[in-house]
């Protein structure tokens, strides 16, 4: 079994992959693992509510465009001009996203018998960024890059023990502080906010392939409608995009929207495979009231879980 490291008991399998990174082998203090029940199949994560700036690795730095190839080049020493509207780094954490992932964790094991598994990176965002391609994340830095490899290498593991159960969801929890106004939470399935805006829905792109290719229900419910996990959030009282109630991220304020990340274009079904992955944004005030949120938040995903991911 692998054990959360705050109880301060390390299972074989973090073992194994303590060991398999010498440079982290004295501790698992990058990364923690809570361990899920044996028949869930549900896992999160949380990337960005770190606090571990790592000593000797450098803050990441904006990279140098490359206008030819159209790349980032992410060396600190890298020619050239470092143009941030192309190659922004970004190096805020997502305070309390931890919090609330737990909190939404225990109501799911509640509501359903089955407890999720949660991954959460300890590292701050300024030193690493799980959320980004490895480049990106770790700049060519050793340690940050072997925090990376330990956070990915975990879900690795817990994706291989939830492919032989069959369909199975991931959860990866984030908050936001860039757009207020709006203050509402961002459910992304890969769908850019212009293409929800001019109703171009392609399940082709979407990180929850998997799901639409075995469900009766249209591609549109399960994104905004009827069938989808906005509905069920907004029923406990939130304002959600998309959802019935706001469709499209037009409807709002200032409109922005994050559709989904790095983890969910690699660990949903974009590219195939039976695990789905959602990306849920937070705004600040509902991290700050994790213990009165996080149990209707999690009460919505365990009904959701439960329509559309039983087991």
């Amino acid at each position: 079994a692998v054990v959360s490291t705050q109880s301060g008991h390390y299972g074989r399998g973090i073992l194994f992959l303590l060991l398999s990174i010498p440079a982290l082998a004295e501790s698992v203090r990058y990364v923690d693992y809570y361990e899920g029940s044996a028949d869930t199949n549900v896992v999160m994560t949380v990337p960005h509510d770190g606090w571990i700036k790592l000593e000797g690795v450098p803050d990441r730095l904006q990279g140098c465009y490359d206008s030819v190839t159209e790349e980032c080049d992410w060396h600190h020493d890298c020619p050239g001009e470092k143009v941030g509207r192309k190659c922004f780094a970004v190096t805020w954490a997502d305070l309390h996203a931890s919090v609330i992932a737990k909190v939404m964790r225990n109501e799911i094991a509640a509501l359903t018998g089955k407890t999720p598994h949660l991954i959460v990176s300890r590292v701050h965002r300024s030193k690493m960024d799980p959320n980004r391609f490895r480049d990106n994340a770790a700049q060519y830095n050793e340690i940050a890059g072997q925090a990376y490899d330990m956070f990915h290498g975990l879900i690795e593991r817990v994706h291989n023990i939830l492919s032989l159960r069959g369909p199975a969801i991931h959860f990866d929890i984030h908050g936001y502080t860039s757009h207020n106004p709006d203050n509402w939470t961002e459910v992304g399935y890969n769908i850019q906010g212009f293409d929800l805006n001019a109703g171009n829905l392609d399940p082709e792109v979407s990180s929850i392939r998997a799901l639409v290719g075995r469900s009766d229900a249209p591609f549109e419910s399960l994104i905004n409608g009827e069938d989808s996990l906005g509905k069920l959030m907004q029923e406990e009282g939130f304002r959600v995009v998309p959802s019935p109630q706001y469709p499209t991220p037009d409807t709002g304020i200032q409109g922005k929207y994050f559709r989904g990340g790095y983890i969910t274009r690699k660990w949903g079904s974009l590219n195939g495979g039976q695990i789905d992955c959602v990306q849920i944004e937070f705004p600040q005030w509902i991290r700050n009231g994790s213990d009165v949120y996080g149990p209707k938040f999690g009460r919505a995903m365990a009904t959701w879980i439960g329509n559309h991911y039983p087991n």
